[in-house]
């Protein structure tokens, strides 16, 4: 019972911090109440943990191992990036817990950045993150598919399969699988559950094939040890900046706080089991790859599961794995494409995006709008993008928010110190975790890309003036409020929405 009054206290303890002037969304009195209590509250713990493991095994373990062997140049160097890299996403998880039980909305850091310091931060994130890169992590998990359902039928996809021929596969699965998010919720978790069991089952056979392999006394691969670690710092921040790509996830619960039975409670519990689970998995896998790939191979831009699988297994190894990573890979879009859809329907909520993101199915309870406009974007990075190119921006592009975040744990904790914290994080946490955020963000800036580096730091700042002319609505444009309350009333009567 005590939870319950919590629970119902804090957004309107939190909305009394802020004096928010009548201009400062699109239409305060006209847009829609916060619904996001009417999508259904089905994530358990269990569910929960699937969804983040889900999330965060994905591509990452199946493909960037041999971009980040090739930036350190050495194996041991290269296990202990993703060992560190295990550490950060655990101080990024506890962060997050600290801010998901006390804010306990669905959004992750919108909602947190949207309540901490104001609408602008708020929709800084929106803006870049996800209403124009919000396609980029499915954009890669979808590419990623593609790149492993062709290597069971030809050595060389790349060379053998026309690209579009390529893409246009990968695309109709992905419309599948939009259709299952919008009009299957509850079967989608259940599929979210089973795709993660592929995902362990890929690894746990690379481990064990990895082990075995080593037992039989075969010590040359990994006896490099740290012989020709690549010092240039331009390299290390490219190498880091994949691990943690790989590791992204763990704010993922937060992201659908409110379809969290008990989330108070249960949001620790799914953060911290599921990050000690990937980071286990990760390590062991890694150290697999290392003991059986030569160090010239791994430095190679192949499909690393595939070639250990055939390395450890011949042809038929080969086919196992790649078939677990196409069920592995079908997983991971399922749980971004549900969390990203979820990120843009708060963004609306909270006043940051127009009414009609905010719409949610009468039927369907899902934020329909949200998720059609989320497969477009998607749709479009899958046609014009590369792997390489995505992994380096979407690892790029995330990390001045989650400093804002981490810093804002501080911030609460002055302005709000009486605020009811079911989790409270030491605060050497998000002080580590912001030195290493601001690591991540500077070193794209040392090497030969700076320019593609400024160039999206200039679009992250173009959102302030768009912040002050279409939300802040400087110039007092009546027709965008109206224009806005009638494409949203539309769009509610013709898809039957709330």
């Amino acid at each position: 019972m005590e939870t319950s009054k919590t629970e119902k206290k804090l957004p309107a303890e939190l909305e009394q911090t802020q004096t928010t002037e009548n201009n400062d969304k699109w239409d305060l009195e006209q847009r829609p109440t916060d619904n996001r209590d009417k999508m259904k509250k089905n994530i358990t713990v269990l569910r929960g943990i699937a969804l983040v493991v889900g999330t965060v095994i994905g591509t990452g373990i199946f493909i960037t191992p041999n971009s980040i062997t090739r930036r350190v140049e050495a194996p041991a160097t290269s296990i202990l990036v993703w060992a560190a890299g295990g550490v950060m996403a655990a101080v990024g998880g506890l962060v997050c817990c600290e801010l998901g039980t006390m804010i306990p909305v669905s959004g992750a850091e919108v909602a947190y950045l949207r309540k901490i310091y104001g609408p602008l931060p708020g929709f800084l994130s929106v803006w870049l993150l996800h209403f124009l890169l919000g396609g980029m992590r499915r954009a890669i998990g979808v590419l990623g598919f593609s790149k492993y359902f062709w290597s069971l039928f030809y050595e060389n996809p790349d060379a053998e399969v026309n690209w579009w021929v390529s893409k246009l596969v990968a695309l109709s699965v992905f419309y599948v699988i939009v259709a299952l998010v919008t009009l299957k919720p509850t079967l989608i978790l259940q599929c979210i559950v089973f795709f993660t069991s592929s995902k362990f089952v890929a690894t746990i056979i690379i481990i064990v094939a990895g082990f075995i392999y080593l037992g039989k006394g075969n010590t040359d691969n990994i006896s490099v040890g740290f012989t020709g670690t690549n010092t240039d710092a331009k390299n290390w921040g490219d190498a880091w900046n994949g691990v943690i790509w790989s590791y992204l996830g763990w704010e993922q619960i937060c992201i659908v706080t409110s379809e969290i039975r008990n989330p108070q409670r249960n949001i620790p519990i799914i953060v911290i089991s599921s990050v000690a689970i990937v980071t286990v998995l990760y390590l062991l896998t890694v150290v697999s790859y290392h003991v059986v790939i030569p160090l010239e191979i791994m430095k190679q831009d192949r499909a690393v599961a595939s070639e250990f699988g055939f390395r450890t297994m011949g042809e038929a190894g080969k086919i196992i794995l790649a078939l677990t990573v196409v069920l592995s890979t079908l997983g991971n879009i399922q749980c971004t494409f549900l969390t990203q859809s979820r990120y843009i329907h708060s963004g609306s909520v909270e006043g940051l995006l127009p009414s009609c993101f905010g719409l949610v199915s009468r039927k369907y309870k899902t934020p329909i709008i949200s998720i059609l406009y989320l497969t477009g974007v998607t749709s479009v990075f899958v046609v014009i993008g590369g792997i390489d190119g995505l992994i380096s921006t979407a690892g790029f592009t995330i990390f001045p928010f989650y400093v804002a975040c981490s810093v804002g744990v501080f911030v609460m904790r002055r302005t709000h110190p009486d605020l009811p914290r079911p989790y409270r994080v030491p605060l050497v946490f998000p002080a580590l975790f912001v030195l290493f955020g601001l690591f991540v963000f500077i070193t794209p800036f040392l090497g030969e890309d700076w320019l593609i580096s400024l160039i999206w730091v200039l679009v992250l700042l173009l959102g302030i003036p768009l912040y002050y002319l279409i939300l802040k609505n400087v110039f007092r444009f009546e027709f965008l409020k109206k224009w806005d309350k009638a494409v949203t009333a539309l769009l509610a009567r013709i898809l039957d929405c709330d």
